[in-house]
């Protein structure tokens, strides 16, 4: 038994020999492979590393050459621009800054009047440019022909028979007149002050300020801003003077406005008719009209010595409306008459709506002192008929005080409905504009003349006669307007016009010829007009 007990031993002890060397190569195979492996770890992290600076690399150099692109594209374009801006004609720059517009209308009138003839009326053609200046400073102009066709004016200054001799022929349309509107320039110290000078639209009611026909439905002016007016002086009234405007916002909705100037103001002034007409034989007859009215303030030295006040405040809840108030104060009689002052209220309003539309406007004129004017008229105009005749020549010279009323005032209102049917889109009317409107209008109007001058007549500088009136003018149309784009209408209306019973309307209005009894008028009006 201990035999084979050590046999057992010395034969395990051999096995053990024999795998010992085994064993110790087994693990140096192991410890190779692990070798290979970091080895093989390492060279992966170097290659990646390699390739994170081939990256790198390249999208520096394409950064670079984009760059280099860039750089060359911004040179290319900067001496094109300086090539542009080299070639670039005088006019071209002026158009860049200028701004040249205005608006034109036309009327045809059927009326009931035997006076009035079935005729086609050039309303005005008028010219606007507006230029920025530069950055703050802004000037605007505009000049309206108003029946206006042609003035073609012939002189000629000789010597014949030892003598002198002069002629001088004046050949133009009827009625026709060329006038000065706006010409101003403002200076924009900030949106709340904008200092402006010149010739400005009174701001009294929102029809002076926004006069322009293409802006209106209808083919005829207001009678409180045109037909009779109350304002002091009929639309478009503009006066030479300064004053300052501007926008001041309460909230991101609510947005006031204001104007407020000071200019030369309403001042009496005199307009001189000529009829020459023959008579019995060689006799010539010359009557020469001389009438006296409230007019624009002078543009030159201001005859009253005095000057007049004016401004206006807006309030814009939203985009949909506006309410506004505006007056004028001032002298209206020049520096040789009694000095009176008049002054005017007025409120006006806008609101949208949704397809429906509500606009108007008040005014209250004020004249003061009118007998007293009108006696200190007489005393320098002497008599108001005056008559001087030769053997071949008579002349008559007539005195007229037009216009003037201790007290004026009136409104105009108007509601509209802007509409548009489907089936029009597919006719002439509808393509290819891509807003066109129809609007349904209503116009109601009514003015009031309280002690309205209607005769004054004197003698050897005394005043003998003062026929004063209360009268008043109503005036009611409706009408249907097309409107293809914004700034151009076509109109078609009917009003109709009444004054007090067994008087005239010509003797109120500055537009219709009424015979002397006729107070009421019917018109059928069918117009156009354009802006640009």
């Amino acid at each position: 038994m201990r035999h084979q007990r050590g046999l057992r031993v010395l034969l395990l002890s051999g096995v053990l020999g024999a795998l010992a060397p085994q064993v110790t190569r087994g693990d140096d195979l192991a410890d190779k492979i692990q070798q290979m492996e970091q080895q093989l770890q390492e060279m992966k992290r170097e290659l990646e590393a390699q390739r994170a600076e081939q990256r790198q690399a390249s999208e520096a150099r394409q950064a670079k050459e984009a760059a280099a692109k860039e750089a060359a594209a911004r040179e290319a374009a900067a001496k094109e621009a300086v090539t542009k801006e080299v070639a670039k004609p005088v006019y071209r720059e002026l158009l860049d800054r200028v701004k040249v517009g205005g608006y034109g209308s036309f009327r045809f009138e059927s009326n009931s009047l035997p006076s009035v003839n079935n005729t086609f009326t050039l309303r005005r053609v008028v010219m606007t440019t507006d230029a920025n200046i530069a950055p703050r400073l802004r000037s605007y102009f505009e000049i309206e022909y108003e029946r206006f066709r042609q003035l073609e004016l012939e002189k000629s200054f000789t010597g014949q028979d030892g003598g002198l001799q002069t002629e001088t022929a004046v050949e133009g349309t009827n009625d026709s007149e060329l006038s000065l509107e706006q010409a101003w320039l403002q200076y924009d110290l900030a949106d709340w002050a904008k200092l402006r000078m010149g010739a400005i639209l009174v701001p009294l009611g929102r029809f002076n300020l926004r006069h322009d026909d293409n802006l209106w439905d209808l083919p005829r002016r207001s009678l409180v801003d045109r037909g009779v007016p109350v304002i002091p002086v009929a639309a478009a009234w503009d006066e030479l003077g300064a004053g300052f405007n501007g926008d001041i916002p309460f909230s991101d909705s609510w947005l006031a406005n204001y104007q407020l100037y000071v200019m030369n103001g309403v001042s009496l002034n005199s307009d001189t008719e000529l009829i020459a007409q023959s008579r019995q034989g060689d006799t010539t007859l010359n009557e020469i009209e001389v009438k006296v009215s409230p007019q624009t303030g002078t543009f030159d030295l201001d005859n009253k010595d005095a000057k007049g006040l004016s401004g206006r405040f807006a309030l814009s809840p939203s985009l949909n409306g506006e309410i506004a108030t505006s007056f004028y104060w001032g002298r209206y009689t020049p520096d040789f008459l009694p000095a009176q002052n008049l002054y005017s209220i007025s409120g006006d309003g806008r609101w949208d709506f949704g397809f429906f539309e509500v606009e108007g406007e008040y005014v209250y004129t004020h004249f003061a002192g009118v007998e007293d004017v009108v006696r200190g008229f007489a005393q320098h105009a002497i008599s108001t008929e005056s008559e001087n005749e030769s053997e071949t020549l008579e002349n008559e010279v007539e005195f007229e005080l037009a216009n003037l009323a201790t007290d004026k005032q009136g409104y105009w209102i108007e509601l509209r409905h802007r509409f548009w049917p489907a089936f029009l889109n597919r006719t002439v009317l509808g393509s290819p504009f891509k807003n066109p409107q129809l609007i349904g209008v209503f116009r109601a109007e009514q003015v009031w003349l309280g002690d309205f001058v209607t005769e004054a007549d004197f003698t050897n500088s005394v005043l003998t006669q003062l026929d004063t009136q209360n009268r008043y003018v109503n005036r009611f149309t409706v009408g249907l307007a097309y409107r293809p784009v914004p700034l151009v209408v076509f109109q078609l209306a009917y009003e109709y016009t009444q004054t007090n019973n067994g008087e005239s309307l010509a003797g109120v209005t500055n537009y219709l010829p009424a015979g002397t009894t006729q107070n009421t008028a019917n018109a059928i009006l069918v117009g156009t007009a354009f802006g640009f």
